[in-house]
């Protein structure tokens, strides 16, 4: 195995210091696995150049290395769906920080993220602002503004949403106590057994009844979250499949009543059509009485009609008589009186129109 002097480590370490260079050397492990990365990246380096040194005829390659700039998700602070949030944002930075990034490297990680609002904001700061004041800068900006009270007042009154499942459940919680230990109102120590017994007492009651020997049995929040999820899927399968059942006895349910109604529409049509034939025969029938009516009637005027007629011929009759009967009273008695007269004169010799008489 080789060694290194003291001397040799002191100028090592002097090297990596001047090209600011901080290795991860947690472990033996962790430091190859650091150099064959770094290795790997200088390779790929797009941004190697090659200086001439002043005052020379030939040009003596001087080889500059940018710094290896972190990837991170970017933040505008805008709120849209295709930007990720600011906790989240944080967190990212705050793992580059704790793993041994220079610091020049996470401020341009941090520049390189930021889009919008948030990009005008640590621009506002200028080009050397260090990376703990823009992260205090932005912290002022879009960091959690609720007191520690209000935060932990939301976690003890916090419930299982009607349509939340227990792993969205789980991980909103996770999230308020996150706030708390953030506010310092919460210790990160104490969160398995908070997080644990308020997990259970905030799920749907019929979650509880099924899973309250687990809740006794299971002191691990996570080991208890798996146990209560695999209970809420049995119970969706369970349910899937009675809904699926449901549906297929529906299904024949209305197949059933299709075809009744088929029937029935049948039996309907058959019905109307007899009705129109009895109630077509019963307009005949009732036609043929109405005409026999009728004739009935015009017979029974006609009759009336010469009824009138012959009476009217009687009453002219018997009148016609007696003014012949009249007539003929009237010329008896006139032929009678002049021939009185006439048999007086002729008698008598005595003039009958005579005033003496």
């Amino acid at each position: 195995m080789t060694e290194f002097t003291e001397e040799e480590l002191k100028h090592l370490g002097s090297v990596l210091k001047e090209l600011e260079i901080k290795p991860k050397a947690d472990t033996a492990a962790d430091f190859k696995q650091w150099m064959i990365a770094y290795v790997a990246q200088m390779d790929k380096d797009d941004n190697s150049t090659v200086k001439t040194e002043p005052g020379t005829d030939t040009a003596t390659p001087k080889i500059t290395t940018a710094h290896h700039i972190p990837k991170v998700s970017c933040f505008s602070g805008d709120g849209s769906k295709q930007d990720t949030t600011y906790d989240l944002w944080r967190y990212e930075i705050d793992c580059l920080i704790r793993e041994k990034y220079s610091e020049a490297s996470i401020a341009q990680a941090i520049r390189r993220s930021l889009r919008g609002d948030a990009g005008k904001v640590a621009m506002r700061l200028g080009p050397g602002a260090t990376v703990s004041q823009i992260l205090e800068k932005m912290e002022s900006v879009f960091g959690t503004v609720e007191r520690g009270e209000t935060i932990m007042q939301e976690f003890y009154s916090a419930i299982q949403g009607k349509n939340e499942d227990c792993m969205s459940w789980s991980c909103r919680l996770e999230e308020i106590y996150r706030k708390a230990v953030v506010k310092g109102v919460a210790k990160r120590d104490e969160s398995n057994e908070k997080l644990r017994s308020k997990f259970w007492n905030g799920l749907h009651q019929w979650l509880r009844d099924i899973t309250g020997y687990k809740f006794d049995k299971i002191s691990d929040f996570d080991t208890l979250r798996k146990e209560v999820r695999l209970v809420e899927k049995e119970h969706e399968t369970k349910k899937a499949q009675s809904n699926m059942a449901v549906s297929k006895d529906e299904s024949t349910k209305s197949d059933d009543i299709s075809e009744l109604k088929g029937m029935i529409q049948q039996l309907t049509t058959k019905v109307n059509y007899l009705e129109k034939g009895q109630q077509k025969s019963r307009d005949s029938e009732s036609d043929r009485d109405r005409g026999h009516f009728i004739r009935n009637r015009i017979e029974e005027e006609e009759r009336i009609h010469v009824r009138i007629i012959e009476e009217d011929s009687e009453a002219i009759i018997v009148e016609e008589q007696e003014i012949m009967v009249r007539n003929y009273s009237i010329f008896i008695l006139t032929h009678s009186s002049n021939h009185i007269q006439q048999m007086m004169e002729n008698q008598y010799a005595i003039d009958v129109d005579s005033p003496d008489i």
